[in-house]
Order: structure tokens, then C-alpha cells, then sequence
């Protein structure tokens, strides 16, 4: 196997991780009763789920900051997978913002479904590099 030159042990390993605390945030947002418990656990499940998709890219500070910098306008998103992170962030923005207008059940179905997209992307990812699995 060749290694991935984005992402060393350090960054896959906290890529797991984020991935795994996004599930283990989701599944907990299912439990509670208290809906304000419930919207801060899905958006943290929400933000864990995007950072796991940044580690498997490599430095995950470099690639949101031009994620901002193509919501900001300050350049084109012409490669698809910036566009699809941007993609990622506005709707986490947009949900965040309005998850007290949001039914608690689409809320969790709508986290659920953004993690499944990011858990997927991360493999998609790692498997260009040679059939890393996830």
C-alpha cells in the first residue's frame, strides 16, 4: 500500500476519532428529553462529523480555511470537493441557526444523514489512496 500523502497516523487517527464521537453524540441527541441538549449535541455531532472529513484531507485548519474563503467569496470553488465542503458548512450553519424552528425528530434525522454523507466522503477519500479502509 502506498502511503497517502495528505493524511500521516496522527490525522487518521484523530480522523476516526471525530467520527466516532460524532456517532457517539448522535446516538446520545436520541436519548434526551431536553430538545436545547438535544440541538447542542447534534450541532456538536454536526462539527465532529465535518472535522473528520478535514483530518482525512490532510491539515484541517488549511482546508477551512479556504472553505471560509470561498463562502466569503474571496475565491472560486472550482475543485469538487471544496464545493462539496462548502456545501457541508452552509448547511451546518443553516441547520444550526435554525434548529429551534426545526421538529426534534427532523433534526436527528437530518444529523444522522450528515454524518452518513461525511463517514462516506472520509472513505471515498482514504480509498483513493490505494484502499485504506475505514
Amino acid at each position: 500500500m502506498k502511503p497517502n500523502p495528505l493524511i500521516d497516523d496522527y490525522r487518521l487517527n484523530w480522523c476516526f476519532r471525530y467520527l466516532r464521537e460524532a456517532n457517539a453524540d448522535y446516538e446520545c441527541s436520541k436519548l434526551v428529553k431536553n430538545r436545547n441538549t438535544c440541538i447542542n449535541l447534534c450541532s456538536t455531532a454536526l462539527r465532529k462529523a465535518q472535522t473528520a472529513v478535514l483530518y482525512a484531507l490532510g491539515e484541517p485548519t488549511n482546508v477551512y480555511n479556504s472553505v471560509i474563503a470561498v463562502l466569503e467569496g474571496r475565491v472560486e470553488a472550482d475543485d469538487p470537493l471544496i464545493r462539496t465542503l462548502t456545501s457541508m458548512e452552509r448547511f451546518i450553519r443553516g441547520l444550526i441557526d435554525g434548529a429551534h424552528s426545526i421538529p426534534r425528530e427532523s433534526l436527528i434525522r437530518l444529523t444522522g444523514e450528515h454524518i452518513s454523507i461525511a463517514e462516506r466522503l472520509v472513505e471515498k477519500i482514504l480509498k483513493a489512496y490505494d484502499g485504506m479502509n475505514v
